[in-house]
């Protein structure tokens, strides 16, 4: 890609900087994010910092850490770049799609409901 600022000036206006922090609560990164906009990763890292805008989401304060094999996290990562989010975006609506749903033995199909 080329950079932004000296093939088109305006790709970054304050209209599109304005979309950017959704863009990054929806679980985008900045290498997604440029890629959808049509920039350099860097272009879009000096723009964001002129303007105050963070290219990360504040971690929460809770969360469980578990070990994939590295099958699973290759494919999730592979899906996850698909649809343009992270694969931790990706997980995190999963798990919250299959809890809200209660999609758990759907899920599993292991035969085991509930108690």
């Amino acid at each position: 890609m080329t950079d932004c600022p000296r093939r088109n000036p305006n790709i970054l206006t304050q209209a599109t900087l304005a979309r950017i922090p959704a863009m990054v609560a929806n679980g985008l990164n900045r290498h997604a994010i440029a890629e959808q906009l049509g920039c350099k990763v860097n272009t879009l890292q000096v723009r964001c910092s002129q303007n105050g805008i963070r290219l990360r989401n504040k971690r929460p304060r809770d969360y469980t850490l578990i070990r994939l094999s590295r099958t699973t996290a290759d494919a999730l990562r592979e899906h996850a770049e698909k649809r343009g989010e992270t694969e931790q975006a990706l997980v995190r609506r999963l798990i919250e799609t299959i809890a809200r749903d209660d999609l758990y033995a759907a899920v599993l199909d292991d035969g085991q409901k509930a108690a």
